[in-house]
């Protein structure tokens, strides 16, 4: 039976390895573990066989460069900020804090765009990126300072990951304690766990095969623009080595440099061959082209971003803006929200002292790129606020404006009647009612005339479209009867008012005994449903005017004066 271990055992490696040779044990947070690791390096292996040990990293390439400059010119875009957060959740940003001023000139040799763009191409090249604290005599930070990343080196113990930092100078080594030091990493090395992991690194036998093939064109470009040639005598004569040294440099003095195209001129009877492939015969664009396509990938930056010749052949200006926005949202705000976290964790945290939950994050609602989304939300929250059902505090905490106690309202449309929650109003009366689409309001009007001279009344009361909704007015137009979403419940209204009359002079006694029950109090709304038998009350408008009336419904309430007019 296999032997239970503990998770310590498991994940930091506190337990032995039996081989036959010797008893080992596993570390993971080792700098030579004991069982080799499955990961490989694509720019070291045996299928290539080429050793690029000495070739440096890449960073000097055309290729590299112009991807690179793209990172760093484009996350400067962004400005760093600083808030606060409250115990439930809501975000307020801290206008000039400490962090932010430092962050703008880390130090006085430096802005706050070089030091980010110093970070994003050593994350991109070596993996890691180290900015050094330099603190006054009390313990503040007040600046900060690039480290080289290739004289870094993190050091630790199988218990503890980093214990400290070793950075080499010319004559002399100088031991840093984490807490000294921002360390941001470019994910992690599957092989050391204390550094990041270069993406650069992976496609360096591509930038080996470009600069190749870029120096392969410029040999040729000054060797007279063509391959080497060789040049022998047609007949069996043999020249000596002196005539042979002369018959180069005539030819290479005749046909290179500043005289190529001249006409050749050789004593003797020769024949001239040519050796090897001419530039287009090599089609040393496309070699090249295979390494910008790898690079681009790798670094993340489109090529047509970049200029590279990869991209700017299917380039337009349609593709380009949608690739900006592409590498700013799969790009830029990862990498933005990955270092903001870092300045928090490392910086923000353990050096500013704060009674409040703070963070320290990039706001790109300004970046060019992004401002598309932004319109569309503004105008989605205007759709919100002018409906009414979003308060113009929460428009704007939603935008990321401060918000102000005079702001918490909602504006609400002129032609809609405001209803308190739990009450009921004459427009629920929908429910009873089939809609039917109604196309022009000459179509509502024929009804509407067609309706009343059927019932052999004076229309004096009329249905109004406004802004897609139906209104009941008087033949004034100075007294409305209510706000519709459709024409029928506008007509069920009309209905409503003329129920039970048999003349129109029987529904104007009605409609001015209604207007008697209008009260400016819900108590005396109450008061009234009392005494015709019902209960409740329900509200209308009134020319602007909240108005309340007995009986939780106009329908009820008319039918209970029906009642309280045949019991007189």
């Amino acid at each position: 039976m296999a032997q239970r271990r503990s998770f310590r055992e498991v994940v930091f490696g506190q337990t032995n390895y039996q081989d036959d040779r010797q008893q080992k044990r596993i570390n993971f947070f080792r700098d030579d573990p004991v069982l080799p690791s499955s990961f490989t390096q694509g720019y070291n292996t045996s299928a290539g066989e080429f050793n690029l040990k000495d070739l440096g990293n890449g960073q000097s390439n055309s290729a590299v460069t112009a991807c690179l400059q793209v990172l760093g010119v484009s996350f400067s875009e962004a400005n760093l900020i600083i808030k606060s957060i409250d115990a439930d959740g809501v975000e307020t940003t801290i206008p000039n804090h400490p962090m932010e001023i430092l962050m703008q000139r880390p130090n006085p040799y430096m802005s706050g765009d070089v030091v980010q763009q110093y970070i994003m191409n050593a994350m991109h090249v070596f993996g890691d990126a180290y900015l050094l604290k330099q603190r006054n005599a009390s313990g503040q930070v007040v600046a900060l300072y690039p480290l080289i990343p290739d004289n870094v080196s993190a050091k630790g113990t199988p218990e503890t990951l980093i214990t400290h930092y070793i950075y080499e100078m010319e004559n002399d080594e100088v031991k840093i304690a984490p807490e000294e030091i921002i360390h941001f990493r470019m994910g992690l090395n599957p092989k050391d766990h204390k550094t990041g992991y270069s993406p650069l690194l992976t496609v360096l036998r591509e930038v080996f095969g470009d600069e190749s093939a870029g120096q392969l064109a410029t040999a040729l470009l000054s060797n007279m623009g063509v391959p080497s040639v060789m040049i022998t005598p047609k007949n069996d004569f043999g020249i000596t080595d002196d005539e042979g040294a002369q018959i180069a440099k005539t030819y290479q003095q005749k046909v290179g440099g500043s005289k190529r195209g001249q006409p050749l001129v050789l004593s003797g009877d020769m024949n001239i061959e040519k050796l090897s492939f001419s530039p287009s015969e090599l089609d040393i664009g496309t070699l090249r082209r295979i390494p910008e396509e790898r690079v681009s990938a790798v670094l993340g930056v489109p090529a047509i971003l970049a200029g590279l010749g990869a991209g700017l052949a299917q380039a337009t200006y349609s593709n380009a803006k949608v690739l900006r926005e592409y590498f700013t949202e799969n790009k830029l705000i990862p990498m933005w929200r990955m270092i903001g976290a870092e300045l928090t964790h490392q910086l923000l945290v353990p050096d500013y002292e704060s009674n409040a939950i703070t963070k320290a994050e990039y706001d790109f609602s300004e970046v060019r790129a992004l401002q598309g989304d932004e319109k569309e939300l503004y105008e989605k929250i205007n759709v919100a606020v002018k409906g009414g059902w979003m308060s113009v505090n929460e428009a704007r905490e939603k935008v990321g404006l401060p918000i102000d106690e005079t702001e918490d309202v909602y504006y609400v449309p002129n032609n809609a009647t405001p209803v308190e929650k739990g009450e009921m109003s004459i427009t629920e009366i929908s429910t009873e009612f089939e809609e039917e689409t109604i196309d022009t309001d000459d179509d509502i009007e024929e009804q509407n005339d067609n309706a009343f001279q059927q019932a052999g009344r004076t229309l004096d009361i009329v249905v109004v479209k406004e802004d897609d909704q139906y209104i009941v007015y008087d033949d004034a137009g100075t007294k409305t009867y209510g706000t519709f979403p459709t024409e029928e419940l506008a007509e069920a209204r009309i209905s409503q008012i003329y129920d039970g009359d048999e003349t129109h002079t029987e529904s104007l006694d009605i409609k001015e005994e209604v207007s008697k029950d209008n009260f400016t109090t819900n108590e005396e709304a109450l008061a009234r449903a009392e005494e015709l038998g019902c209960n409740g009350t329900h509200t209308h408008d009134d020319n602007g005017n909240l108005i309340y009336m007995p009986c939780s419904t106009h329908q009820e309430y008319e039918l209970a004066l029906a009642e309280s007019n045949e019991s007189d």
